[in-house]
């Protein structure tokens, strides 16, 4: 509704243009980036959830082993959604190279439809007489299948010595005393069966592989329920849950035995932990509680800066106008409508701003997504995909009402002043600056060191405190952004990696060396070799050998003995064979990384008296001991040492464990010394390219000239002496990278290594991390804008407010290098102020991430990361510059006689 009051509020913001401008570009800002930051977070969750199930299904508790009665009883739970079936139909026996076994089995209408199949060749089976292979040529029933083949399979079970039915967990390879046994083969029926693809990948696989637990499975066509026979064959349950968050609760009930209350017995089970993730569903309440503080603290912070930022904005409007406050109370308006003036312009920079923000936040996001989906999707999933952006409206609706409070807030706190003002004190703007001799007065060091523009800083600051306190505070919360931008990334991306623990390449080769001559030519060969393969990026080679040096176990930690399970066999002499790595660097980046850490090469060898009275070359070695483990009872990952401080700085027996036949027949470790090692130096760093994924053991790390040392040691220095060459290979397509390697390394029969793809195994956890990163990123950078704007716009409109204080001191003879001297000084007792305070609020918003961090086992050091601290304080710094140089020039266009002359 059009009123005087609101009229003239229209015409003050138009004559305050660049006030006006700012104050609606920090409140877009403000709504842009919590929009985009819960755009993005939306599209890519919805992106890694669809992709899930696209590859994986969509399901939440798999459930094998359940006899048919049980199976209904499951399905008739009510927080069972769907259910896709997969029926055992027999067991054919296997060639020795596939396993035991391979099971034929059908799954029902909903698995085909819920679970995917990917093939290598041919289609998918469509009755119940056709069937798909693992791979073209595999033997079954005694002739090779391929597609096109007709297949007469007798199909039969494998009861244990009580006559029971084994399930298919209990039929594995005879590969150690303590392994199952495959019982006794009772063939049945006999199926005859047209062979129609060869799958690639689907949801029933275990680990990625096409094989189940004694061999391969075969996959019917049939779509309906089988018939149930004699043979007591089980069944296998993809459940969907109709909320994911009932998973846990599902499986407490029906198949987890440490609850106590299982009602299922026997039956394997597992929880979809990747698409359960995506869907916000953790097994640990401490992730919970890391991830709802670290948001927490981060929207305040950006409550804060924004609220600053648009507060500033409405007190200077305040300031502006608190002589035509007094003119409108002078002739009757209340403080009531005086208020609704100042709402009504938090109003109209609401009703632009917000929706421009919602726009720029989507649009930002968008943008974001176009450039580096392709990107993001190579690094996750090994191909160039599209992310799309998915827009929620609820996540836009709390976008524009956080952005709404903050402009309430922002100008309730000026809004409250209007009520103290008198409109004689309006007027004549007496609140504003309070002038008392005392506070005033400069000290006489001042004015020698620094001259009259010093002095006149010092009065000005102290003359009229509120105007320089929402500078200060701008700069400080300006600066308390930027170090929150920074230490949310660290924090995040550090608990990422430490929880998560993603590997550093994507392919990896190791190679066994006998220690022969031959060694240094078979090692460059395969690292030409890896080198020219297409699509490598980087291969970075070191060597690795295990020692074995004998200790008390008392001397180890405990976590460290439990991981690793001693049994008094192991050590008839008492003492725990404790076998430590070694990597190898070369002597370059070994003196290179001694130089990162601070520390000294270690002497290459000290006499001391072994056991039997003779010398015995010591090597000295660097080494890292620091081992991650989990503490079940607090759900919380720590770091721990292995190694007690008896082991460390002293000489240590190292050689070989060595199986020796007792009378009795039996076998006893006995253990003959080589040489003797010494922990000399700690480092509490590893080798930046080493990945330390999975490492229980404490690390030495050796140089060429000791590993040179350690062989001639060994044996006496005869040849012989095995060890490792490990490859690290980098490869952004590592899929077709890999495979193309391994069928290359594959037709080197003289080398004897093994291949494999560590980006595979931990898919999951880079695609956590990858996000992590780009939403740090990208926080950054708004959040970095919003600093930005803070403090332009505080600088800027507090000194165009000044505008006859500069004119008075021009026309009384002040030059122009006086005045910037005057505004130089200024700065400078602003600045410091503000660079005490932020220093104080960055340590504790790092304390609140470290807590954080440290409670969910995301690492326990405390981080204050001075470099980005000094940036932090040089881009304000930079920016209160640039904004200086921006309203001098201003100031200096103006006319002095029209300055004075207004009121």
């Amino acid at each position: 509704m059009r009123n005087i009051f609101s009229e003239i509020t229209r015409r003050t913001m138009g004559q305050n243009r660049t006030r006006t401008v700012v104050t609606i570009i920090g409140v877009i800002l403000s709504t842009a980036m919590v929009t985009a930051l819960a755009v993005f977070a939306g599209s890519m969750q919805h992106f890694l959830v669809q992709h899930t199930i696209a590859t994986e299904g969509a399901w939440h508790v798999d459930i094998s082993g359940m006899t048919r009665e049980e199976l209904a009883e499951v399905l008739a739970d009510d927080r069972v959604e769907k259910a896709s079936v997969l029926y055992e139909l027999g067991y054919v026996p296997a060639r020795e190279e596939d396993g035991i076994c391979h099971l034929v089995a059908s799954r029902d209408e909903t698995a085909w439809e819920e679970l995917p199949v990917e093939l290598d060749a041919g289609r998918l089976p469509e009755t119940e007489d056709e069937i798909l292979i693992p791979y073209d040529g595999i033997w079954i029933a005694g002739q090779e299948a391929h597609v096109g083949d007709v297949l007469t399979i007798p199909m039969g079970r494998y009861v244990s010595e009580t006559g029971e039915t084994q399930k298919s967990w209990e039929l594995v390879r005879e590969t150690s005393e303590e392994a199952g046994r495959a019982g006794q083969y009772v063939e049945g029926q006999t199926r005859s069966f047209t062979v129609t693809g060869v799958y690639k990948e689907m949801a029933e696989m275990d680990f990625g592989s096409a094989r189940f637990d004694a061999g391969y499975m075969l996959l019917t066509g049939g779509r309906d329920i089988p018939d149930q026979d004699e043979n007591g064959l089980y069944c296998r349950a993809f459940l969907e849950m109709k909320k994911p968050g009932q998973a846990d609760g599902f499986i407490a009930d029906w198949v987890d035995p440490s609850d106590g209350r299982s009602r299922l017995e026997g039956v394997s089970w597992s929880r979809h932990d990747s698409l359960l993730r995506w869907q916000g569903v953790f097994r640990s309440e401490r992730y919970i509680q890391f991830i709802t503080g670290m948001l927490g603290t981060l929207l305040a912070v950006i409550m804060v800066g924004s609220v600053s930022l648009i507060y500033n904005s409405f007190s200077i409007s305040l300031r502006e106008r608190t002589a035509q406050f007094g003119l409108l109370a002078s002739v009757g308006a209340t403080r009531k409508q005086l208020r609704k003036s100042l709402r009504f312009e938090a109003f109209l920079v609401s009703g632009v701003g917000i929706p421009l923000g919602l726009l720029a936040g989507v649009a930002g996001s968008a943008v974001t997504l176009h450039f580096i989906g392709g990107g993001l999707t190579a690094f996750m999933y090994g191909y160039e995909g599209e992310i799309p952006v998915q827009i929620y409206p609820a996540a836009l609706l709390l976008a524009a009402a956080f952005a709404f409070l903050i402009v309430l807030v922002s100008v309730w706190i000026p809004s409250r002043r209007i009520r103290k003002i008198s409109p004689m004190d309006a007027i004549r703007s007496t609140k504003d600056i309070r002038i008392r001799p005392r506070d005033v007065k400069s000290g006489r060091l001042t004015g020698k060191m620094l001259g009259l523009p010093g002095m006149l800083a010092s009065k000005n600051y102290r003359r009229d405190r509120k105007k320089y306190k929402s500078t200060v505070v701008s700069l400080t919360v300006s600066m308390v952004l930027l170090m929150t931008a920074a230490l949310f990334t660290i924090y995040l991306t550090r608990a990422g990696g430490t929880i998560l623990d993603p590997p550093k390449y994507e392919l990896k080769y190791t190679l066994f060396l006998s220690g022969g001559q031959g060694d240094e030519q078979t090692t460059g060969d395969v690292r030409k070799l890896l080198e020219n393969e297409p699509g490598v990026e980087e291969v970075w080679m070191y060597k690795s050998i295990y020692l074995s040096i004998p200790v008390e176990e008392n001397m180890l930690n405990e976590e460290y003995s439990r991981i690793h399970s001693w049994s008094e066999e192991d050590h008839p002499d008492g003492k725990v064979p404790f076998t430590c790595p070694a990597i190898v660097l070369s002597d370059d980046e070994y003196q290179e990384f001694l130089k990162e850490q601070g520390l000294e090469e270690p002497d290459a060898g000290a006499a001391a008296d072994g056991a039997d009275g003779t010398d015995d070359t010591v090597l000295k070695a660097v080494y890292y001991d620091q081992m991650q483990v989990y503490d079940e009872e607090n759900e919380t990952y720590s770091q721990v040492p292995v190694l007690s401080d008896e082991v460390k700085k002293r000489p240590l027996a190292a050689g070989i464990y060595r199986a020796e036949e007792t009378p009795d027949g039996g076998q006893e470790m006995t253990f003959e010394e080589e040489l003797q090692v010494e922990f000399d130096q700690e480092t509490m760093q590893l080798p930046e390219k080493y990945d330390a994924q999975g490492r229980v053991d404490p690390i030495m790390i050796l140089s060429e000239r000791q590993f040179e040392q350690y062989r001639s040691l060994m044996r006496d220095g005869t040849e012989g002496e095995s060890y490792f060459a490990e490859f690290n290979i980098r490869a952004s397509d590592y899929r077709m990278v890999g495979a193309d390697l391994q069928e290359k390394l594959e037709e080197k029969e003289e080398w004897d290594g093994i291949f494999y793809t560590p980006a595979a195994d931990a898919e999951m956890n880079r695609q956590a991390v990858a996000a992590i990163q780009v939403l740090c990123y990208g926080f950054i950078t708004l959040i970095s804008l919003i600093a930005l704007v803070n403090v332009f716009n505080t600088m800027s409109t507090n000194l165009m407010l000044r505008r006859r204080e500069f004119a008075m001191l021009r026309s009384v003879g002040m030059t122009g290098r006086s005045f910037r001297l005057m505004l130089g000084y200024e700065c400078v007792i602003y600045g410091l102020r503000s660079l005490v305070y932020g220093t104080i609020l960055s340590l504790l918003i790092s304390f609140a991430f470290w807590h954080f961090t440290s409670r969910a086992g995301g690492g326990n050091e405390f981080i204050f990361p001075w470099p980005w601290f000094a940036a932090a304080v040089a881009g304000v710094l930079l920016i209160v510059g640039i904004t200086m140089a921006y309203s001098i020039g201003k100031i200096r266009r103006m006319n002095i006689i029209d300055e004075l002359r207004k009121e």
